[in-house]
């Protein structure tokens, strides 16, 4: 074969050359569309759910293990082990995403426009609310799980009036093919936690007063303390000042222990 610049080409050669650019326009690997998911709140085409006074909520933080928050959705292959879903990532952080979601199905199960994820202000609270991820995922089966840990606190104060743990299971199709499925199942997860969040702070007293809240406040941490801390042959001061032997005020302890879950 002669080409244009007046060099022959053998045919071998240019046979070859053909060859390879046909192959390379008939059997281009295909690239996989990349999905993007976020955690839906939940449906509220019912009616909202009936309450006697509107809540102010702010989310404090929501917390989870530093391998939930990569961008791929994963599912879980074992008991120490995870798995990227090829071509599916999560729209935001996860971490983001549960807040979101979380705020959103607080706002509907409390009847309230007053609650807050993001840049709110302590005096338009009447509850802050702070959760702990420690679980979060959705095995090859489907059945996904979450466990996290939440503490309740009055806007003005840093020792929490309640706290638990939330231990959350939900079966929903595997995943396989199908990781719109993941975020499915940990939409609902979620929902489920909001909806045993929201009863938690419904049943949190509410003290209309400083002296009130000092003496809740008092009456938390002496319980907390005599329950947890103090040893049985340590008897608490009659006279309700402090405890007997021990030179600490129960208002010192009460400010430490403050402190700590101020920090926590």
């Amino acid at each position: 074969m002669r080409s244009r610049f007046g060099f022959t080409i053998p045919a071998s050669v240019a046979a070859g050359v053909i060859a390879m650019l046909l192959t390379g326009c008939l059997f281009k690997s295909s690239t996989m569309p990349v999905r993007h998911f976020i955690l839906a709140p939940i449906t509220t085409n019912g009616p909202a759910p009936a309450t006697t006074e509107p809540l102010s909520v702010g989310i404090g933080f929501v917390r989870m293990p530093a391998y939930l928050l990569r961008d791929s959705l994963t599912v879980r292959t074992g008991d120490n082990e995870i798995e990227k879903l090829e071509g599916a990532l999560w729209a935001e952080r996860l971490d983001q995403c549960f807040e979101r979601a979380l705020a959103a199905n607080l706002s509907w199960l409390l009847s309230s426009g007053n609650i807050y994820s993001t840049d709110w202000d302590r005096s338009h609270l009447m509850f802050r609310v702070f959760i702990n991820v420690e679980q979060f995922d959705v095995d090859t089966q489907g059945h996904g799980r979450l466990i996290a840990n939440w503490r309740i606190t009055p806007a003005d104060m840093d020792t929490p009036v309640k706290r638990g743990t939330a231990r959350l299971e939900r079966t929903g199709p595997a995943p396989g093919g199908n990781p719109g499925a993941v975020a499915t199942t940990l939409s609902e997860l979620v929902a489920g936690f909001s909806r045993e969040l929201a009863e938690e702070i419904r049943g949190t007293p509410k003290a209309s007063n400083k002296e009130e809240r000092s003496a809740f406040e008092g009456g938390w941490t002496a319980n907390f303390l005599a329950t947890n801390f103090v040893p049985a042959n340590l008897s608490h001061d009659q006279t309700g000042t402090g405890f007997c032997g021990c030179g600490i005020t129960s208002g010192s302890i009460r400010r430490s222990v403050a402190r700590g879950f101020q920090h926590e």
